[in-house]
């Protein structure tokens, strides 16, 4: 399950609250046992409930509202490494390299091209609270450049894939064209405007910071194993209806392929062989424990056809299906 600071969720809790937000909307949350633990990171699913709220009770805008009040003290280690870094630009590429210390959902890339950089975000947003989140995003990334340099720093265009009838509201915030329903979602600077020394500067902070975060990497990398948990189920449930892509599956997960795919190289996996993985463990146990037929079983598995369901598990076993359920 995707999961996300719970300093960015208390901090939305706090300012629905304080905008209206009736209490008992928020009741149900006191059951998460992140929450009641106290735990430095939460399900996401509890931040966008808030942010759905959010929109259902209060004036429209509450992404630009949550942007606007995160600053870097709200992003821990992270947050700390905005503010020593030696240039503007060094904010994106920490949140690129970092964005994982912040949430896993979704990912980050920066191209830099003719005097401009573009940063997209790869996470769609299939429900009200990623629209949400997504615009607070953009937002805090503007907010953050201005606090570290101190400088009025604004890009020149801002993308979003969903619709809104805001655009005014980002357009005024951002003094540039708020594109909605665009291809992607991107916020373009002038690289020029990037490359603008930052206030606190510090390499040596830096370097320490640095080390710092790779071993908070580390840490939350040694979650894999739910990601692991929720990829095997999804992937086994699908099975008999195909087997899916990693685009399909990433999407589901709240990822993009890239990220998945360099999440499971981590552990030194690959996408199809973990895919293959699954479907031997399944002809295996419904091979043992079923009376299904070999067509029942391949369909169940993700083969279109028995034949290269026969051949895959030859490869897999060294002995034919029927051979194998003889002897088991």
């Amino acid at each position: 399950m995707p999961f996300v600071s719970a300093s960015i969720y208390q901090k939305a809790t706090r300012l629905a609250q304080q905008e209206g937000l009736s209490l008992e909307s928020l009741v149900h949350h006191a059951e998460s046992k992140e929450l009641k633990e106290g735990s430095k990171y939460i399900p996401i699913e509890l931040l966008y409930d808030v942010y759905e709220l959010a929109d259902q009770q209060l004036k429209p805008g509450f992404g630009l509202r949550q942007g606007k009040q995160l600053e870097s003290d709200d992003y821990g280690t992270l947050g700390l490494s905005w503010r020593t870094c030696w240039l503007a630009r060094e904010v994106l590429d920490r949140l690129e390299r970092y964005m994982v210390l912040v949430t896993d959902h979704g990912s980050i890339s920066i191209f830099e091209e003719g005097g401009f950089t573009r940063l997209t975000l790869v996470r769609d947003a299939f429900r009200k609270g990623l629209e949400i989140a997504n615009e607070a995003s953009f937002v805090m990334i503007n907010q953050v450049l201005r606090e570290v340099t101190g400088k009025d720093i604004y890009p020149i265009e801002v993308c979003f894939k969903h619709r809104s009838n805001e655009s005014v509201a980002f357009s005024d915030y951002f003094n540039c064209e708020v594109v909605f329903d665009a291809s992607d979602y991107a916020i373009v600077f002038k690289t020029e405007e990037l490359n603008i020394p930052t206030i606190k500067a510090d390499r040596s902070i830096q370097k320490f910071l640095d080390e710092r975060m790779d071993e908070e990497k580390k840490g939350i990398h040694s979650n894999m194993d739910v990601l692991l948990t929720d990829l095997h189920k999804l992937i086994e449930e699908s099975l008999p209806s195909g087997i899916p892509s990693i685009i399909q599956v990433a999407e589901y997960l709240g990822m993009s392929g890239r990220t998945l795919k360099r999440r499971l190289s981590d552990k030194g996996l690959t996408f199809r062989d973990y895919v293959q993985k699954i479907q031997r463990e399944m002809s295996l146990q419904l091979l043992k424990s079923s009376s299904q037929s070999m067509s029942e079983i391949a369909f169940q598995t993700g083969f279109s056809e028995q034949s290269a369901f026969n051949r895959a598990f030859k490869r897999w076993m060294g002995q034919s299906p029927v051979d194998y359920r003889r002897s088991a």
